[in-house]
């Protein structure tokens, strides 16, 4: 009997023994500058749980932590719980980023019941910053003038990583002046977009957009050009500021009003239930042809004749969308090229063909017949994205189902001569398997068009790899490492696969996802992201010791992978 007691007692001191211990989660570290390690003193920190973690670790929703480093630039985050976290510093003079951040790419802070805790070395990089003034012809101040920055991101396998990308849009003061703070090493572009404050555009109308009435002064009905530092109309001929660690850059404009241009077109005709004229609503948006972002809604004048044409005034050459939306009716939209030096009167239908006009056939949808994904195709020279979203996917409220419906058309897209890059987005999870046209050059997931009707047809399928693995080198894990897998058809036109991208964390894991599946080579490299990876020589001496790997539909791998050394 004592024997049980005894045995009894020990089972309950283990037990409490196990509660006693559970670990408490704990990141501690010292933030320093990137520059001279000195200390950062009252920077804030802030750790959320990641997405993204090791493979078999528990994430429970957690409300994360925060806290600031103390005067020697030391601070402790108690977590909640284990689980990859995305720790963030931000600090006075400093740029706000993730830790090892680079580009959009960091390391996970990985916490597990085993190794509950980690001390960090945080490096803050001093930030950097582009100002400068917006005047007019005269020397004024161009108040509320759209001033946008742009990024090119650091050499890449990715040909999209190439391109400039918008970073921020900041509007000019009562002086003129912008500022472009908290900014990062790397190369940029400034463009500015205006209204002289005096032009017909510029004025109140009363709360009208569309107005009978001419223009009563010819001579303000003028604007300015979308125009780039230090004072071009093309973004090819734009300069680029190479912008190092705690540096300052002067940009400054001069802008000179131009004649506008008008647009004229056919409003679409359609008719309420009852035969009664259905109203017809012009938008009029101008596509960036710089870079990749947001496009910008434009200031108009619109006059509407007695016999329903249109004229949209104001514009400056470029190239632009207009999209007509009539109730319970599918939006129509124009892509309209108005070239440089043109001033005057410009027949939109006219310019309109100039286009190709992309007619796109999808031969998947989802189990409700909707299609559960649209199509993008981007501009390989101009990073410009055309989506079948905008306006196109969605048929209006109370629009009926019949003919007329979207499961039974096309969708559509209209572009610029060029050579486009096709994917899929939206929900749905598909990915490219074949493509063919009429009207146009295709191969692979590259499509070539000139002006003209085109038709594409897209295949598809379903079930994207996914790959998760440790980083090593030397037997330990390797955090901070670069981790490509680089499709075995890189440099075919014609393959359907992708390079995939991550970062390893704190304890080497890694995650790739959205993977078409197909032959690839795995590789990581050790401090491996300011690598030329333009260069063929260079990547092809890391790809001869990667992983050789063929990744089958819904695959989900697990694979280890070696780093390599620069």
């Amino acid at each position: 009997m004592s024997r049980l007691w005894s045995l009894l007692l020990v089972l309950a001191a283990l037990c409490h023994f196990a509660i006693a211990v559970e670990p408490v989660y704990k990141i501690t570290g010292v933030v320093v500058s990137s520059v001279d390690e000195t200390p950062v003193a009252h920077a804030h920190l802030n750790a959320t749980l990641s997405s993204r973690g090791r493979p078999g670790e528990s994430q429970l929703p957690s409300s994360g932590a925060s806290g600031d480093t103390d005067e020697h630039g030391r601070f402790a985050l108690t977590l909640p719980s284990s689980g990859a976290w995305h720790l963030q510093a931000s600090a006075n003079g400093f740029v706000t980023r993730a830790y090892d951040e680079h580009d959009n790419y960091s390391s996970s802070v990985v916490l597990t019941h085993a190794a509950p805790t980690i001390d960090l070395h945080f490096r803050l990089p001093p930030e950097s910053m582009i100002t400068g003034a917006v005047l007019d012809e005269a020397g004024e101040a161009v108040r509320e003038a759209r001033v946008t920055l742009q990024r090119r991101s650091s050499a890449s396998l990715d040909e999209q990583e190439k391109l400039f990308q918008n970073r921020m849009t900041v509007q000019t003061d009562d002086r003129g002046i912008y500022e472009f703070a908290n900014l990062a090493a790397g190369d940029y572009r400034v463009m500015v977009d205006a209204k002289p404050w005096y032009s017909l555009t510029s004025q109140p109308r009363g709360g009208a957009a569309t107005s009978n009435t001419a223009p009563q002064d010819p001579s303000l009905d003028v604007t300015y050009q979308l125009t780039w530092f230090p004072g071009v109309n093309d973004p090819a001929e734009a300069e680029i500021i190479p912008l190092g660690v705690a540096q300052s850059h002067q940009a400054d404009f001069h802008l000179v009003p131009i004649p506008a241009v008008h647009l004229q077109f056919s409003a679409p005709t359609a008719q309420e239930p009852g035969g009664r004229p259905m109203s017809v609503f012009p938008m009029l948006e101008r596509i960036d042809t710089g870079g990749s972002g947001p496009n910008i809604a434009q200031s108009m004048i619109t006059n509407t004749g007695p016999q329903g044409q249109v004229d949209i005034g104001g514009l400056a050459p470029g190239l632009y969308r207009i999209r007509s939306q009539g109730r319970n009716t599918s939006s129509q939209k124009n892509v309209i090229q108005i070239g440089s030096g043109t001033t005057g009167v410009v027949d939109a239908g006219a310019t309109s063909a100039s286009m190709a006009s992309i007619s796109i056939d999808i031969d998947k949808e989802d189990e409700e017949g909707r299609r559960a994904f649209g199509v993008e195709l981007r501009n390989m020279e101009t990073g410009v994205r055309f989506s079948s979203f905008d306006g196109n996917m969605f048929m209006a409220p109370g629009f009926r189902r019949g003919t007329a419906d979207r499961e039974s058309q096309p969708i559509s897209l209209q572009v610029p001569p060029g050579r486009y890059e096709i994917d899929l987005v939206g929900r749905g999870g598909a990915y490219l398997t074949g493509t063919s046209a009429k009207g146009a050059e295709v191969k692979g997931r590259f499509l070539t068009v000139r002006a003209g009707n085109v038709t594409l047809t897209l295949h598809t399928a379903k079930g994207y790899a996914s790959m998760t693995g440790i980083a090593t080198a030397e037997g330990k894990s390797v955090a901070g490492a670069i981790v490509l897998l680089v499709p075995a058809g890189l440099d075919d036109p014609g393959a359907f696969t992708a390079l995939v991208k991550d970062q390893s964390n704190t304890d080497g894991s890694f995650d790739l996802n959205n993977i078409v599946p197909g032959p690839y080579i795995l590789i990581a490299v050790n401090h491996g992201w300011e690598i030329n990876w333009n260069d063929a020589s260079t990547l092809q001496r890391y790809l001869t010791q990667g992983v050789p790997l063929d990744l089958r539909t819904n695959a989900n791998l697990k694979q280890n992978v070696e780093a390599q050394t620069p």
